[in-house]
């Protein structure tokens, strides 16, 4: 891991201007820890078995099966033209917390977008994305166009620096409106800090997922909403509404730590019930040292 470019930390990448520059960056630092992609084979569905025929491939031959029953039996699949993969950006004003000279989650989010959606294109499948808050104020459907990541970049760059959010701030509708537009069964990337009500999320999340979507969560903390490394007397101001409280950080620091430890817990747990994969990426990890564990760990899991 200490071969990692530098050009992939957080702060390295906050000091460029703008979405452009920043991907072009993430392309190069990728490229340079080029790797088998992840995405291979998501496209392809086991449909049924059937018995070997001499000249058949071997290679796809169902060893377990042949290891119970001692016949070879070949898997047939349901092989689709492209895999179709939609990143959902959370572009609420919790996002925009971040700390100074470092990437915000939205800028960190839409790092984490632009890499996947490369990846995705990179491997000849379609790749698409969307943002919002409490409606889909942006959308690109999934393409396989040789602009298609310059249209993302630009897609994600249009969203203004500084986010804003109604009081009505409701995500479901974001993921409603996303199953609504897609055409397809796909995979679908959710990318947000879920710093909200979160049973009207699990009934979006619940609905992509009947309608037969693969859904994957990407939940983007801060460093200090995980440790709470405040001390003395703190004046904490809503970033979804105008509240503002004083507290003494010492006496909730361990309190509010415990309870942020069991919110993604159980933000966890609930996620993989409803059949959708969850990862916590933290914004002051190196992005490629962060895309790297969540590659292993899908592959791994894969494999088992």
């Amino acid at each position: 891991m200490t071969n990692l470019p530098k050009s992939l930390d957080p702060k390295t990448l906050a000091v460029l201007d703008g979405l452009s520059l920043r991907s072009r960056q993430i392309v190069e630092g990728l490229l340079a820890g080029s790797h088998r992609s992840p995405f291979r084979g998501v496209s392809v569905e086991f449909a049924e078995h059937r018995e070997y025929v001499p000249g058949d491939d071997l290679r796809h031959v169902d060893w377990k099966v042949y290891g119970r029953t001692d016949k070879l039996y070949l898997k047939q699949f349901v092989d689709e033209a492209n895999m179709h993969c939609s990143v959902l950006v959370d572009s609420s004003a919790s996002m925009n917390y971040g700390a100074e000279g470092t990437l915000n989650k939205y800028e960190y989010a839409q790092c984490i977008a632009i890499a996947l959606s490369w990846l995705v294109l990179r491997n000849g499948d379609a790749a698409g994305a969307g943002h919002g808050n409490t409606k889909l104020q942006g959308w690109l459907p999934s393409s396989t166009h040789p602009d298609q990541l310059e249209r993302l970049i630009e897609l994600l760059q249009a969203v203004p620096s500084s986010l804003r959010s109604s009081g009505d701030f409701s995500f479901k509708n974001v993921l409603t409106e996303t199953a609504e537009r897609l055409s397809q069964r796909s995979v679908v990337y959710v990318i947000s800090d879920f710093l909200m009500e979160l049973p009207p999320v699990f009934q979006g999340i619940e609905r992509l997922r009947v309608e037969g979507h693969d859904v994957t969560l990407i939940h983007i903390l801060d460093r200090d909403e995980l440790d709470f490394p405040f001390d003395g007397v703190l004046q904490l101001n809503g970033l979804e509404d105008n509240q503002k409280v004083r507290v003494e950080a010492e006496v909730i620091a361990d309190r509010y730590k415990t309870l942020i430890s069991q919110y993604c817990q159980e933000f966890e747990a609930r996620s993989r019930n409803l059949g959708a994969d969850y990862e916590l990426f933290v914004t002051d990890v190196n992005l490629q040292t962060a895309l790297l564990a969540y590659f292993q760990r899908i592959q791994s899991r894969r494999r088992s």
